[in-house]
């Protein structure tokens, strides 16, 4: 696959993740070109799919930015950037109603941890397999991640989360 269809396949999925991450539209464009540049110049090897690839060095980028930032120590997405500001993304993926604000607020009052995954789980809707690859952690504890991020989406929004199968 040539470095323009991959590209075209992936930015908005990149896009869109980076800046339910970062909360900022012009650090979330500047991210995203990185995370492009990197897939050029990068030494893809077939050992994951392209998808993984992709997101695996905008996952790395965010790190690298919060890390620069001194706002996490030793993990990634930890305490202090937890306390982040958010702003309401005004593009053509959000409707405008007032659920859709709501969600997306309550969204961005979960630890960065619990939206990341649900960010790949439930809007991208990636495998927990998939997920495992992309952020490096078992499945066990993208499961429970997931689940106390549902939790916590529920007690936010005011309304009854049920675990499907």
């Amino acid at each position: 696959m040539d470095f323009e269809a991959i590209y075209e396949e992936h930015f908005h999925t990149v896009y869109k993740y980076i800046y339910l991450m970062v909360s900022h539209t012009q650090l979330a464009e500047d991210l995203t070109q990185e995370t492009f540049v990197r897939v050029l110049k990068g030494n893809f090897r077939n050992e994951a799919h392209i998808k993984t690839f992709v997101r695996q060095i905008a996952r790395n980028l965010i790190i690298d930015y919060y890390r620069k930032k001194a706002l996490i120590q030793w993990l990634p997405f930890q305490k202090k950037h937890e306390q982040n500001e958010f702003t309401y993304v005004p593009h053509d993926w959000i409707v405008q109603s007032e659920e859709r604000k709501e969600l997306y607020e309550a969204l961005q009052q979960l630890k960065p941890l619990q939206r990341e995954v649900l960010i790949f789980r439930k809007i991208e809707e990636l495998s927990i397999e998939e997920t495992c690859l992309i952020t490096g952690l078992s499945t066990t504890k993208i499961a429970n991640t997931q689940r106390s991020a549902m939790k916590k989406l529920q007690q936010l929004l005011g309304g009854e989360w049920h675990e499907s199968p």
